[in-house]
């Protein structure tokens, strides 16, 4: 960081990470518009993907896709990835505090958001979503694709239901986080941040995260006495 604050610029996300979010985000929204269009019986979808049977394998391979580009960063990137699970399992009363004010951004809620970690509370609820609808749609699409000839019914509708769902959820999710982390003009830096050059600049991180601001400092100025 430089001596000027409102220039110097943190490294927030490493290459892997930006290239594991933009895999991600990319296998998601294509399997959200080809699963609207089998539960919704939409003609146009599966028009756009040259029929029924291409949409089906273009879902099956994003599938795959969306499922197995986790597992290789977690086996490639084991420690951010367990900084990244540590970050968002702990809650404490700032992350309280966060959530019954979200942060700021809605209108109606007053109060002055709290120092947040590297992920403030929002982002770290959003997580764990993202990860436990990850493995609903492992333990649900999975079975209806290598065993919907032998399941039976009433399992095989449980699964696309819960399939459904997960991804009605999940939408909705990434929805809200797009709209902050690149919309909104409060938070909009997260998205240039993520998935472009990784950085975000120290003014915005001491206002927003100044908890994992304070940490950076802090192992800066022991480095430095340390020389």
């Amino acid at each position: 960081m430089s001596n000027t604050k409102q220039k110097a610029m943190i490294l927030k996300h490493n290459r892997s990470t930006r290239i594991m979010h933009w895999v991600h985000l990319i296998s998601f929204v294509i399997l959200l518009v080809t699963g609207i269009g089998f539960y919704f019986h939409i003609g146009w979808i599966d028009a756009a993907f040259m029929g029924p049977a291409n949409a089906s394998l273009v879902h099956r391979v994003m599938g795959v896709v969306f499922t197995v580009m986790p597992l290789l960063y977690i086996l490639t990137n084991w420690g951010s990835f367990a900084r990244f699970i540590d970050t968002i399992s702990s809650i404490g009363k700032d992350d309280i505090k966060w959530l019954t004010i979200m942060g700021g951004y809605i209108p109606f809620l007053k109060g002055e958001a709290p120092p947040q970690d590297k992920y403030n509370a929002g982002q770290k609820v959003l997580g764990w979503v993202i990860i436990i609808g990850c493995v609903l749609f492992i333990v649900t699409g999975y079975p209806m694709w290598f065993l919907r000839h032998s399941m039976p019914s009433a399992l095989h509708s449980l699964c696309y239901n819960v399939h459904a769902w997960d991804a009605l959820i999940l939408g909705l999710a990434v929805m809200g986080h797009f709209f902050l982390a690149a919309i909104y003009p409060a938070s909009r830096k997260e998205f240039s941040s993520m998935m472009t050059n990784g950085l975000v600049d120290a003014e915005y991180t001491s206002h927003h995260n100044g908890k994992w601001y304070k940490e950076l400092t802090d192992e800066q100025a022991d480095a430095g006495l340390q020389h």
